[in-house]
């Protein structure tokens, strides 16, 4: 095998990816980078270290890698990390890669919950934790909640929670489908989140299928099948998560692209007062933001209390 230096790795790299991996040569390049960086474990090594030769055991690697990733492979699955709101995640199969657009939800529950003095807080389907890590992290002393479904997929948040640092302030309960509120009725705070935040499944079953290939193939189904019209999961959540809020309280839900005006009215048939959205960078209408109504949250709490 002849010698690669760590500059021709990141140029042949990034020629491969334009070429079978069907990127652009943005893409190319940014997927080089970061694939150069695993195999040498050294972050921007075609910068600080261009001259340096890879061993073959290294050189073998980045084959495998180039290779996955024209399969259609996610890198942060096979780097096994990704970036998120400035923290580090460890990142695999088991849950929903990280979405620079949900950081347009952390971003304004962090905002709002910085006027709390110890903020109250749930995520509902956690994945990698990434909302309710993010949210431990960045404000001083709040109490988190995270929920999901898979005991495997919480033991990733969990790893998550350590490797940020912030296990001691988050509490990780699993639950079961379809059911948002059943794993937070009755903890001690039932009753007294100051926020409920969630990016739930919205893909339309039948779009599933015309994703591209490295999410439909690879990431968790259940991470992304919101039922036949996408919406399933609001309902759950808009009829499920009454009387849970203190009465200053609200809930934030991530949205797919052009889904604000349907789940609007979901939320506001449920008795949800329901804010204008909140749009990403790429101007889409990203989170709904809901409070309730007084006459609902008493009627949720009296349900919940039978």
């Amino acid at each position: 095998m002849a010698k690669m230096n760590v500059q021709r790795a990141y140029e042949d790299s990034i020629h491969y990816l334009q070429t079978q991996a069907s990127v652009t040569a943005e893409e190319a390049r940014v997927k080089a980078r970061l694939i150069v960086d695993y195999i040498t474990g050294t972050r921007y090594a075609h910068l600080t270290h261009p001259a340096l030769e890879l061993e073959a055991p290294q050189q073998e690697k980045l084959e495998q890698a180039l290779l996955e990733v024209a399969q259609g492979r996610p890198l942060p699955y096979l780097i096994g990390q990704c970036e998120f709101f400035g923290l580090t995640f460890s990142c695999d199969e088991r849950a929903l890669i990280p979405r620079p657009e949900t950081e347009t939800l952390v971003e304004a529950a962090i905002e709002r919950l910085s006027q709390c003095l110890k903020p109250i807080v749930a995520e509902l389907g956690t994945g990698t934790g990434c909302i309710a890590i993010s949210i431990a992290h960045a404000l001083p002393e709040p109490t988190v909640y995270a929920t999901d479904v898979r005991a495997d997929t919480l033991d990733l948040a969990r790893a998550n929670a350590q490797l940020n640092a912030v296990t001691d302030r988050i509490h990780f309960i699993q639950g079961k489908a379809g059911q948002w509120a059943e794993p937070l009725i009755n903890t001690e705070h039932g009753g007294t989140f100051d926020a409920l935040l969630s990016n739930p499944p919205y893909i339309a079953t039948e779009e599933i299928t015309a994703l591209q290939t490295e999410i439909k193939d690879w990431e968790p189904r259940e991470a992304l099948d919101g039922g036949e019209d996408g919406l399933d999961c609001y309902r759950q959540i808009a009829a499920q998560c009454g009387g849970l809020l203190a009465p200053e309280g609200f809930l934030m839900v991530e949205l797919g692209a052009g889904q604000y005006p349907a789940v609007q009215e979901i939320f506001t048939a449920a008795g949800w007062l329901v804010a204008e959205p909140l749009r990403d960078l790429a101007g889409i209408e990203r989170v709904l933001l809901a409070r309730e109504q007084p006459a609902a949250k008493a009627a949720g709490r009296e349900q919940k209390a039978r």
